[in-house]
C-alpha cells in the first residue's frame, strides 16, 4: 500500500531518511499564517505538489501532504469530526450538492489550511471544495466495457462513476471514529506524470469523474503497471484531503469568540 507522501513523489528508506527529508521540505517552506500559538508553513513545488506544516514552540505539530487541486466540488459544510491523534488532522463533515443542493452523498475530508480556515467555515454553508484523493491501493481498466466484464461474476456491481464514504462507517460490531476516506469508482478524464521537483521522484495525477463530481487523484507509480490514460476505469480506497475555495465566511474576532465560548 502506498503511503499518502508517496502519492507526491515523497519517498524515504527508513524513518531517519523520511525525518530529513521533512527538515529539507520544512526548510524550504513559506509562511502561510498564524494561529495563536501556532504558525502554518508551507512548501510546494512546480509539480501542483504541497507540504503544510504546523509549527508550535516544540517543533512541528503536524504535516499535511496535499496537491494544487484542479477539480471542484459544491459541498454543504455540517461540522468537524474530531481525529484521535491529531487536532490538525480533524476531518471536515459535509454533504457533497448538485447545482440545487440535493445531497449526492456525505463525506469526511481532512483540509490542508485547517489551522486558518477552521473558525471560517459555517454550518449549514455551500462551500467549494478542491479535493484531492491520494490512492491506497489502485485497480485499473482499460476501459468501461473491461470494469463492466470483470465484474460479470460478481455478486456486488459497482457503477463506473460511483463513490461509498467509506470513513464514514465502522466495521460490524465496532466503533471508529469519522475518517477523510472513501471507495471510489471513477473514469479518467485526464492523466500524467507529475515531477516532484525536490526529490526528483515522480508521482500519477490524474482528473477522475465519479458521483458527485470531479476529484484530483495522486497515486505512487509503483502501485501502478502502466501510467493512468484518459478512458480508463479505476477503482480503490482514498484518503481525501483538501482546501475550501469558495465560500469561507470572514474569521471572528478574538473577543466576540470569547463572548461566545463564555454564552
Amino acid at each position: 500500500m502506498a503511503s499518502n507522501m508517496s502519492c507526491i513523489g515523497i519517498t524515504a528508506r527508513d524513518q531517519a531518511d523520511f525525518g530529513r527529508r521533512m527538515s529539507l521540505l520544512l526548510e524550504r517552506s513559506e509562511p502561510a499564517g498564524k494561529s495563536g500559538d501556532y504558525e502554518l508553513r508551507v512548501w510546494s513545488d512546480a509539480s501542483g505538489a504541497s507540504v503544510s506544516f504546523v509549527l508550535s514552540e516544540d517543533g512541528v505539530e503536524c504535516a499535511t501532504p496535499s496537491f494544487r487541486a484542479q477539480s471542484r466540488l459544491h459541498a454543504r459544510a455540517k461540522r468537524f469530526a474530531s481525529d484521535p491523534d491529531c487536532r490538525f488532522c480533524d476531518p471536515l463533515l459535509v454533504d457533497i450538492v448538485d447545482a440545487k443542493g440535493e445531497c449526492f452523498y456525505p463525506l469526511a475530508t481532512q483540509l490542508e489550511d485547517i489551522l486558518l480556515t477552521r473558525e471560517r467555515v459555517s454550518a449549514g454553508t455551500i462551500i467549494e471544495l478542491g479535493v484531492c484523493a491520494f490512492a491506497h491501493g489502485l485497480e485499473v481498466w482499460t476501459d468501461e466495457a473491461a470494469f463492466t466484464a470483470a465484474q460479470a461474476n460478481e455478486e456486488v456491481k459497482f457503477a463506473a462513476e460511483s463513490l461509498i464514504p467509506s470513513g464514514l462507517f465502522s466495521p460490524e460490531g465496532q466503533e471508529r471514529p469519522e475518517a477523510a476516506e472513501a471507495f471510489l469508482t471513477g473514469r479518467v478524464l485526464e492523466a500524467g506524470l507529475r515531477e516532484n521537483v525536490t526529490t526528483g521522484e515522480t508521482f500519477q495525477h490524474a482528473i477522475v469523474k465519479t458521483l458527485g463530481g470531479n476529484y484530483d487523484v495522486l497515486a505512487s507509480p509503483r502501485e501502478l503497471a502502466a501510467p493512468l490514460e484518459p478512458g480508463n476505469i479505476i477503482q480503490g480506497e482514498f484518503w481525501l484531503v483538501g482546501r475550501v475555495t469558495s465560500g469561507l465566511v470572514e474569521a471572528p474576532r478574538p473577543g466576540l469568540l470569547n463572548r461566545i465560548f463564555r454564552a
